[in-house]
């Protein structure tokens, strides 16, 4: 209690995390098609930064996904930081260019189904990958088809 005779609650079970802690991020994309436009569009919904989780003796034994962010409200503060171009150091480019212009990295843990079940809950290893690829392949496909007459 404060000495107003307010119940004070303190946390004790917070951690701190430092940004080389976190490995990789987690994005929610949305795919659709635009009929006005007639394109298949992505747009980035959430960004989720993940960690190693690490048992009693320090082992790895998966990864950690801290928190979901809505990315829309997240451009502002990913406008005002700048990355590295590893193709032109010259270029000033910052985290909001990176994610609008998709220069990362990524593979498809997850789509919409009836199960609603992660891939690597049915498949392992390069099994999981090799179904990320035909996820990928099926979705050029439908935009391919999209212009076949």
């Amino acid at each position: 209690m404060d000495a107003a005779g307010n119940i004070v609650y303190f946390p004790r079970d917070y951690n701190w995390y430092l940004s080389q802690n976190i490995v990789q991020y987690r994005l929610k994309e949305d795919w659709f098609f635009d009929k006005e436009r007639s394109v298949l569009d992505v747009r980035i919904i959430g960004i989720c930064p993940v960690t190693y989780k690490k048992d009693d003796t320090g082992n790895i034994i998966g990864f950690n996904e801290l928190f979901w962010l809505y990315f829309p409200e997240c451009r502002y503060v990913f406008q005002n930081f700048f990355v590295q171009n590893k193709d032109n150091d010259a270029q000033r480019m910052s985290f909001d260019d990176l994610f609008w212009k998709r220069m990362f990295q990524s593979y498809i843990v997850k789509t919409s189904n009836i199960y609603d079940r992660e891939i690597d809950s049915y498949k392992a290893g390069v099994d999981a990958l090799l179904e990320s690829e035909r996820i990928k392949d099926e979705i050029f496909t439908f935009e391919h088809d999209l212009w076949n007459f």
